[in-house]
């Protein structure tokens, strides 16, 4: 009897471990997959004039299928756009449902920014998300990866 416990117990702990190992390998070669020709990634300098750049938010833009996701501060999102020439609109952004109580005004601001935004412009590896009348909501910088 004994026996037959501690060989359950090994096998339990051999199949926890084994599905962690999954998890972290599949996490890795999605965050490798983010930046391919269809997709481009921009990390987040500038959120409504402030520097943002060590909250680490991120954009990425799916042109294949017209989707937008990234890191908001808290959560990951994703959402529609809809891109003609220089103008952009988003759709209403899907999120995951963490709390995060110091990043709520951030995320909060983020999300209100991306709704207004209706102006794309790409210069290099720069991103400037823009209102109508030109008012610059996010700054950012092409991933390197």
């Amino acid at each position: 009897m004994k026996y037959t416990i501690l060989v359950l117990f090994f096998i339990t702990l051999y199949n926890t471990n084994s599905c962690a190992n999954k998890n972290t390998i599949s996490a890795n070669k999605e965050e490798k997959n983010i930046q391919t020709p269809d997709k481009t990634k921009f990390y987040i300098n500038t959120l409504n004039g402030k520097d943002v750049s060590e909250e680490k938010l991120y954009i990425v833009f799916d042109e294949e299928r017209g989707l937008v996701s990234g890191y908001s501060g808290c959560n990951t999102f994703s959402c529609k756009y809809t891109l003609d020439k220089d103008s952009i609109s988003f759709g209403f952004p899907m999120t995951t449902k963490m709390y995060c109580e110091k990043k709520e005004s951030l995320e909060q601001d983020f999300f209100k920014a991306l709704i207004e935004t209706k102006i794309k412009i790409i210069k290099e590896d720069s991103l400037l998300l823009k209102t109508s009348d030109n008012t610059t909501l996010f700054s950012g910088v092409k991933s390197k990866n």
